[in-house]
């Protein structure tokens, strides 16, 4: 099976192993909690961040639907092994202190009723974005999309000041 998202980008690609060395980066010298908002399907990423947390005591919350759903089948059938007690509710997230929190979300591509623009319209329920919140866009945008990932990007400038994504790492 091959994917041809970017396949007409010309830029000199990022090794897995350089964009990891990133995340694990923006991860470890946040000064508040880290938000990445990803696909629910990019399991491998995710699998990946919870690795990481749990070797650096962080906690991990994840939130939207579809990400809850394909994280707990990626569980049952044995991919995705986090350590006891990395993974939090989400309404647990203000429990523990900000830069011991990851927040692993749905919405990375401007979906208006994912969790991150819901997040970003203050219409969450539990999350909050703050001035000292790192956000984090983990995925590449898909084409069609752009007009809308930007206006979801402009509103977190306003709210945050950590803002990162592939344009800019």
């Amino acid at each position: 099976m091959l994917e041809s998202l970017g396949a007409i980008n010309y830029k000199k690609p990022v090794t897995e192993q350089q964009m990891l060395n990133n995340l694990y980066d923006l991860i470890s010298s946040a000064p508040g909690r880290i938000i990445i908002a990803t696909i629910s399907s990019q399991l491998q990423r995710i699998k990946q961040i919870l690795e990481y947390a749990s070797r650096t005591g962080k906690k991990v919350a994840l939130d939207g639907f579809s990400m809850k759903l394909n994280v707990e089948i990626a569980k049952r059938l044995g991919y995705i092994k986090p350590q006891k007690g990395t993974v939090i509710p989400i309404d647990k997230a203000n429990n523990y202190p900000e830069n011991k929190v990851i927040i692993i979300c749905t919405g990375s591509q401007g979906e208006e009723m994912a969790v991150m623009s819901r997040i970003i319209a203050g219409n969450h329920r539990f999350i909050a974005i703050k001035k000292n919140d790192t956000i984090v866009f983990s995925s590449s945008v898909i084409p069609g999309n752009e007009r809308t990932i930007q206006r979801l990007k402009d509103n977190i400038y306003r709210l945050s000041d950590n803002v990162f994504h592939s344009d800019i790492m």
